[in-house]
């Protein structure tokens, strides 16, 4: 039976998804489940019959990535010449992305800017850590509002990375005390305990993805709407 995906927007070129938390986006050695990239090739076989480009096939047409935990709007291409034209808009730092994370503590300051190197973390391999000499990342965090939540204090933050280094927000807000709710990495087991019983998830949503859609030419802005742990 093929599982269903919610769809935001879909035209020749492109497929906006809403993914939910929990699902795999990449196909990998260590994962064996169902992935988005699998759900979306077996829909969009036709796409990819007698296509050359090697990457734009093993990636099932996927241009960029949420991490499993991470809910929200990520963008798929239907052909090659798509597949590339959003590549290069990621990979040159042109497309708006903005997430809303819940973050554990009262971040004091409206605006926090964090501009820290990641990298492998040298102490475990699981974990990306600010590391000297890694590759530059750059994220802005607007506070929303903090909440006392069963006599634990959150920040409700709006975040705009402006690079897409892997686990970049988290990481951030780890660096900087404020690690994200349900973060199962980087948030300690006391708090993850108190985390999972509020919410079951990690608090961190990709809301909004921007970009010029390939064949209009035009910025299109897609949204995920706010799932409903996040309206506290």
């Amino acid at each position: 039976m093929e599982k269903k995906i919610d769809i935001i927007f879909e035209d020749e070129n492109i497929v906006v998804i809403n993914k939910p938390y929990g699902l795999v986006v990449n196909r990998s050695n260590t994962y064996k489940g169902e992935t988005l990239q699998d759900i979306l090739y077996k829909k969009y076989h036709s796409c990819f019959d007698g296509v050359e480009d090697e990457e734009f096939i093993s990636r099932s047409g996927m241009v960029h990535r949420l991490d499993k935990d991470t809910s929200g709007v990520i963008v798929a291409a239907k052909n090659v010449d798509s597949f590339h034209f959003l590549q290069k808009q990621f990979k040159e730092r042109r497309t708006y992305k903005k997430y809303v994370a819940l973050v554990h503590g009262e971040i004091e300051d409206e605006i926090v800017e964090i501009n820290a190197p990641i990298s492998r973390s040298p102490k475990n391999p699981l974990k990306m850590a600010v590391v000297s000499g890694g590759k530059t990342a750059f994220t802005r965090i607007e506070k929303i509002k903090t909440a006392n939540l069963s006599g634990n204090v959150y920040t409700l933050t709006d975040v705009f990375p402006k690079t897409g280094r892997t686990h970049q927000i988290r990481v951030h807000f780890f660096a900087i005390q404020h690690p994200i709710a349900g973060d199962i990495i980087y948030c300690a087991q006391n708090l993850l305990k108190i985390d999972l019983k509020l919410f079951n998830r990690m608090m961190l949503h990709a809301e909004v993805l921007g970009f010029v859609s390939p064949g209009t030419g035009k910025f299109k802005r897609f949204v995920s709407p706010l799932p409903k742990e996040f309206k506290i």
